[in-house]
């Protein structure tokens, strides 16, 4: 028997497949969409006490895409009110109409603040999000602090050890990484820039503004998952984001700069060559045409003439 998820329309593929590359269009792409999105609510689930009642409450995706993962709650969104937040526009007009009711949905800008009044989310998830912010992290880590009830829980993922090899092209070590930007000019339809946190720098950071009551590393995401419970405290990005008196601070803040120079020096090397190559093409392609061929004769007494 197909479950509830199941038996509700798949978004298009290319709006699918904008949260994470699936094998190819069809019915092994919407296995591997319907299995990832419930594996992923699987684990979110275990997070939550196991007396926990969804009668009454306000659970928010931040960064929901087309609903992979809501998808997987439509049941219990019979009883608690489930939105799902998204900077893509076609995504979230995707959700309104075939998914909701029961969900809800809402467009979100680049940067906060989100349409929904203080102290009024249970319960709040956000995957592969601070993973791509940079300027604006420490804003929208304060913005769900703000719609989070007194006590409310927080998931938000990051990237550390797991991907360092691949993105950062060097081997992971905790002390040097704090929160380092990577890859920061890149567009969002392009996956955006990449964000590595140490463990460490999570702790003292992210935990001036909420317990971190659980970190682990997620296999299925190949990311860490934190589990976060709002402090009743009130803090600025800026103080967020202060240097602590740990030395690795400075190594990390030294150490990104070191990276983020090195792109800057392989950007201009790739632009240069594609410049120069976009020239050698132009000048072939001209040389090759009707109009050049026509004028050689006119070339060649020009020529004669300089050296006359």
């Amino acid at each position: 028997m197909k479950s509830r998820s199941q038996q509700n329309p798949y978004p298009p593929f290319e709006l699918a497949d904008r949260v994470s590359s699936l094998p190819e269009d069809g019915e092994v792409g919407r296995d591997h969409y319907e299995w990832f999105g419930a594996l992923t609510a699987q684990e979110l689930s275990k997070l939550l006490p196991d007396d926990y009642s969804f009668e009454g409450k306000r659970w928010l995706d931040f960064g929901c895409g087309a609903g992979r993962t809501m998808r997987q709650f439509l049941d219990e969104a019979e009883t608690l009110e489930l939105w799902g937040t998204d900077i893509d526009e076609r995504s979230i007009e995707w959700i309104q109409e075939n998914l909701s009711p029961p969900l809800n949905a809402v467009t979100c800008e680049v940067d906060p603040p989100l349409p929904f009044e203080d102290d009024s989310f249970d319960f709040i998830w956000a995957i592969s999000v601070f993973t791509h912010l940079t300027d604006n992290s420490a804003p929208w880590l304060l913005e769900l602090h703000r719609i989070l009830k007194p006590g409310g829980l927080l998931m938000a993922s990051y990237m550390g050890s797991e991907n360092s090899e691949l993105l950062a092209g060097e081997p992971w070590d905790e002390n040097r990484i704090g929160m380092n930007v990577l890859r920061h000019n890149k567009g969002w339809d392009d996956g955006g820039p990449s964000i590595f946190m140490s463990d460490w720098w999570v702790r003292e950071h992210w935990g001036r503004a909420f317990e971190v009551e659980s970190a682990f590393v997620n296999e299925t995401q190949n990311q860490n998952w934190t589990k976060l419970r709002k402090k009743p405290v009130k803090i600025t990005p800026e103080e967020l984001l202060a240097p602590g008196d740990d030395p690795r601070e400075w190594t990390a803040l030294k150490h990104n700069l070191l990276q983020v120079q090195r792109e800057v020096e392989e950007m201009h090397e790739t632009n240069t060559k594609a410049v120069a190559d976009a020239i050698g093409r132009t000048k072939a392609d001209f040389e090759a045409s009707s109009s050049w061929r026509a004028t050689a004769p006119l070339r060649a007494i020009q020529k004669r003439l300089r050296k006359s």
